[in-house]
């Protein structure tokens, strides 16, 4: 049985990727060298690979549903912040769940908690965010 995943899908996989690299770097970077606690390290890191993944998504993922003008970016970001912050929620609370209770390496932790919360933002975003624009008739 092969398993096909949509283009859109694998796109905005890639585009997370480069969300990945951000949001560890900051979480790392805040961590190791500035002293902030991992739990406000994640949410400084999670909002910076928000507008990264932003960018990318509104450029790549969902260019054929093109916002125009800045009232339509900014409400798209706005849109792309809110539905990322419900992922986010889910990606922060499983990091703190995997660090403090299973006792992981915050680091792999976050890469968990990103996997688990990037399949809801995708579906979350492709309904709402990057909603398909019905014309005029």
């Amino acid at each position: 049985m092969q398993i096909r995943l949509p283009k859109r899908f694998i796109i905005f996989s890639l585009v997370g990727i480069s969300g990945i690299v951000v949001n560890n770097a900051i979480l790392y970077y805040a961590k190791e060298y500035l002293y902030i606690p991992i739990p406000i390290a994640s949410l400084i890191a999670i909002q910076i690979a928000i507008f990264n993944n932003f960018i990318w998504n509104h450029r790549f993922t969902w260019m054929d549903r093109e916002m125009r003008g800045y009232p339509a970016i900014r409400n798209g970001l706005f849109k792309f912040t809110m539905v990322s912050w419900i992922a986010g929620a889910l990606n922060w609370i499983i990091l703190l769940l995997l660090t403090h209770f299973a006792g992981l390496y915050y680091i792999l932790a976050n890469l968990i908690a990103i996997l688990v919360a990037s399949i809801l933002n995708y579906f979350l975003n492709d309904l709402w965010t990057f909603q398909s624009q019905k014309l005029d008739s």
